[in-house]
């Protein structure tokens, strides 16, 4: 079967130069059409109130305690309200706040994609700053005392932001295979429909020539060619001697009966006359 492909292929080598040219379009335009995202990320650490940490106490000693309010700060910028706020500030922003896993500890991650680099970094800005507002505020309205109040730190913030260009990438892929897939196709059938069409218009020609030439041997048959002017009529065959004499026929038998009696008639006569009585 490849094989085959490979042959009509070759024989319609034009369809495969024009599939080649469409599929580079169909690239390109896939390329234009679905342009790199932007991705930036930060990493916020919270931190233990004053009453955890204890006079002279190590705040990074605390930590343990902090999972269960990280995952509070988590669901709530899960919620449509967190969204809205977001999506107003950056319409074509997409991000996620999560707990990070990589490392031990109430460390929230927040990853921002945007379809520009510029949309990407503010929408970071705005989530990672929109953090610690919003840990203040639930603990306000929980009414913690001043000294029990959680805070937070960044740890890390991309200030560029990275182009990610998987999503591309598998569109141009795509693009390309439709297109080989396609030239592939539409080579190989319009070889089968010309070389069947061929095949057709010489089985018409021989059956054309089978037709006229059944007439023809039938009308020589009927009607033999008469010799050329001046070629020579075939002698009638030559009647074979027999040893016999020829019968004669009855009427010559009897002309020669009455010519005999005649002359016997008029020979007898004279000499009669002459006797005397």
């Amino acid at each position: 079967m490849t094989r085959d492909v490979l042959r009509a292929l070759g024989r319609r080598w034009y369809v495969l130069v024009a599939g080649l040219l469409i599929t580079a379009g169909l690239a390109v335009g896939a390329y234009r059409i679905t342009p790199p995202n932007y991705t930036a990320s930060g990493l916020i650490l919270l931190l233990p109130s004053k009453t955890a940490i204890g006079p002279g106490g190590n705040p990074f000693l605390a930590l343990s305690d902090l999972d269960q309010p990280a995952g509070i700060l988590v669901a709530y910028f899960s919620g449509s309200s967190a969204q809205a706020h977001v999506k107003a500030e950056a319409p074509t922003a997409r991000y996620q706040v999560l707990i990070n896993t990589s490392a031990r500890g109430p460390i929230i991650e927040v990853d921002v994609t945007d379809k520009s680099s510029a949309g990407a970094l503010k929408a970071l800005d705005y989530v990672t700053e929109q953090v610690p507002v919003v840990l203040d505020r639930l603990q306000t309205q929980v009414s913690a005392p001043a000294d029990a109040i959680i805070t937070s730190m960044p740890l890390t913030i991309d200030s560029k932001a990275k182009a990610d260009y998987s999503g591309t990438i598998r569109i141009v892929i795509a693009a390309v295979v439709i297109g080989l897939l396609l030239t592939g196709i539409v080579a190989f059938a319009l070889d089968g429909l010309l070389a069947s069409r061929k095949a057709r218009r010489q089985a018409r020609r021989e059956h054309d020539d089978t037709e006229v030439a059944a007439p023809a041997a039938a009308t020589e048959t009927a009607h033999p060619k008469r010799p050329r002017r001046g070629a020579r009529e075939p002698a009638p065959p030559t009647p074979v001697a027999t040893d016999g004499p020829a019968d004669a026929h009855p009427a010559d038998e009897n002309a020669h009966l009455a010519n005999e009696m005649v002359s016997q008639l008029s020979g007898r006569a004279p000499a009669e006359s002459g006797r005397e009585p």
